[in-house]
């Protein structure tokens, strides 16, 4: 008598597994949409961002460097009334470095075998200074 009250049970517990499993693709499909319309609205958003004119932009400027021959190191010295900054490595030419403040800034630019070149430039809001060096052997 046992057995028929176990096999019935068992069946029952089957079938709650059976219903349990089924349903949770459902919820699980829910959060996946629920998650993908979310990604979809953050990548319109992020795209948006991209295509439309930054305030930034307005507000910075940038220092397009160049160097014969290519491949020199830059490093940029932000400058100002209380002195030099420290210098960091912007990679090598030929690169525009962007999103600067507006200042005076000094770049200088190395590369094994040839002198040092150094120029002092001026970045201002919404414009493009241009560092350009022609490097001498030495």
């Amino acid at each position: 008598m046992k057995l028929k009250h176990f096999l019935p049970a068992a069946l029952f517990a089957a079938s709650m597994t059976t219903l349990a499993c089924s349903t949770q693709p459902a919820s699980n499909n829910a959060n996946t949409r629920v998650a993908n319309s979310n990604a979809q609205a953050n990548s319109a958003q992020s795209n948006a961002s991209r295509n439309k004119p930054s305030e930034q932009s307005a507000t910075t400027g940038s220092i397009e460097v160049n160097s014969t021959p290519p491949g020199a190191k830059i490093l940029l010295v932000s400058t100002d009334e209380s002195g030099a900054g420290e210098p960091q490595t912007k990679g090598l030419t030929p690169t525009t470095i962007s999103g600067l403040s507006p200042g005076k800034y000094t770049v200088d630019l190395e590369k094994p075998g040839y002198k040092f070149f150094q120029k002092e430039v001026t970045v201002k809001a919404g414009t493009t200074a241009k560092v350009t060096a022609s490097l001498k052997k030495g």
